[in-house]
């Protein structure tokens, strides 16, 4: 068990590497992530997605795993709230929308689609309330901190929430397997061959986008979100571990999920303020490689 945890997390971080590789010599451009990013959301998630609600039942249990994905990024989103509020109001939205939220579409499904395929659900689950907070939450409270006096608009961000496609496409196959309703068998067969695509493109993806790129007066924006977000992580982790009552291997695919990078929509939503592109971009890049350093050491666990 051990070798086959170390050879698959060597495999993922392989293709990190070579996507950083082949971008560095020439072969992609920054800008060609965007094109593997629209195969993973469109074509090869959906398969995953697919294949992991094949088999699902209804269960009180798993669904706690959508009040950690709550729970864990509402924990996050005060964090980022205390500790940006001496900074001026656009810097303490982006702690805000950078501590809260993880990128489980497109890391965390595959380290645990190639480690653990039979906890497909848990991840699902957790990312259905990571995705509430993740996609509209997060990004109206800080949208609050740059106009003082504003107020929670809940209708912008319902909107918000239901205008993302991975967050609909969720409801949409919850929704089916609730009513019982399957698939026909190729439909399942043809998801099984795209489905093990999904680590491939989704790691040669985090590896052309990987970028770190500091000037004097960013390295402390970005050490603070960095910093208070690994903690906070971190304390998170060893709680559910040591707290939780389910057994070890789900009590360790919940400190996995907490310890995800900084999520894709927390750049949209930076972009959609005027954030400082150079702080959110390299606090979501330094990200990448300490939460695969945390997934490999749990893995081997």
């Amino acid at each position: 068990m051990m070798n086959t945890a170390l050879t698959q997390s060597a495999i993922l971080i392989f293709l990190i590497i070579l996507g950083y590789v082949l971008k560095r010599v020439g072969l992609f451009r920054q800008e060609d992530s965007k094109v593997l990013s629209n195969i993973m959301l469109y074509v090869t998630l959906p398969a995953v997605l697919i294949n992991a609600f094949r088999s699902f039942t209804l269960d009180v249990h798993l669904f706690s795993f959508v009040l950690l994905g709550l729970l864990a990024n509402v924990i996050l989103l005060v964090v980022g709230w205390k500790v940006g509020a001496r900074e001026t109001p656009l810097v303490h939205a982006m702690y805000m929308i950078c501590l809260a939220g993880y990128n489980i579409g497109s890391f965390s499904i595959p380290f645990v689609q190639n480690l653990f395929p039979h906890r497909m659900m848990e991840v699902v689950l957790f990312d259905i309330g990571n995705s509430i907070i993740n996609c509209g939450v997060s990004y109206s409270f800080a949208r609050m901190q740059m106009v003082p006096g504003s107020r929670f608009q809940p209708w912008s961000m319902v909107k918000t929430l239901f205008s993302t496609y991975p967050f609909n496409l969720y409801i949409v196959l919850l929704a089916l397997s609730l009513m019982h309703v399957s698939f026909p068998e190729p439909v399942y067969q043809l998801a099984d061959t795209v489905a093990a695509a999904n680590p491939v493109v989704v790691m040669l993806m985090l590896g052309i986008m990987f970028e770190v790129r500091l000037g004097p007066a960013e390295r402390y924006q970005v050490l603070g979100i960095v910093t208070s977000r690994v903690l906070t992580e971190a304390v998170m982790a060893a709680l559910l571990v040591w707290l939780l009552p389910f057994p070890l291997e789900q009590r360790l695919i919940a400190a996995l999920l907490v310890c995800a990078p900084i999520s894709g929509m927390a750049t949209v939503f930076c972009g959609k303020l005027q954030c400082d592109p150079s702080v959110y971009g390299t606090a979501t890049s330094l990200t990448i490689p300490i939460s695969i350093a945390v997934m490999l050491g749990l893995s081997l666990v």
